[in-house]
């Protein structure tokens, strides 16, 4: 078994014509295919944007993200928002890949993080309160681990949608920032 990466080992940059896909190998063939076939078409007609791990200039990952509502009716009552809105504002997660050689060494968790990191960030521009993804059912308790719940409405199903509410992640950054903000 190969040790987890350290997270200064891994770089997260955007997808272009430029980067060679080819050698991608996931364990599941949808997200080979799409990596290959239709990220960079989607990402030019502004559907969704991906975002490649490399590590030693080596593709390792991707994580693709999308505009999302989740409905407030979907979302635990401890997670509720006092608002007149039935739906909130969501980022969501639609693919997420490792390719094989690498998994189980913390490349997922690193995508997951960069995620949510975007999020916070898109938080700051424009509304957005959860995450969102429709998970395949062996991911689910990789998602639970770092926090997001399932919609129970939609637990039965082969990719249950699942959630998590960014806030207290952003709440939980604000002192690192603040410190941070000293230094600079």
């Amino acid at each position: 078994m190969h040790p987890q990466f350290s997270d200064n080992e891994l770089r997260i940059v955007s997808y272009t014509e430029r980067h060679d896909t080819s050698r991608f190998n996931s364990t599941e063939k949808k997200l080979n295919d799409f990596l290959k076939e239709d990220a960079l078409g989607n990402q030019q007609r502004l559907i969704s944007k991906t975002y490649l791990c490399c590590h030693s200039n080596q593709l390792i990952g991707y994580v693709t993200l999308t505009a999302d509502i989740i409905r407030k009716k979907d979302v635990w009552r401890d997670d509720r928002i006092e608002t007149p809105y039935k739906e909130y504002p969501a980022m969501k997660i639609a693919r997420l890949a490792t390719d094989k050689k690498y998994e189980k060494r913390g490349v997922g968790t690193f995508l997951l993080l960069t995620a949510i990191g975007i999020a916070a960030d898109m938080s700051e521009k424009v509304g957005c309160r959860f995450i969102t993804v429709d998970s395949k059912r062996h991911s689910i308790r990789f998602y639970e681990k770092h926090g997001f719940k399932l919609v129970k409405k939609y637990e039965k199903r082969d990719h249950p949608t699942m959630y998590l509410d960014i806030l207290p992640a952003i709440e939980e950054m604000k002192p690192i920032t603040t410190e941070l903000s000293d230094f600079i």
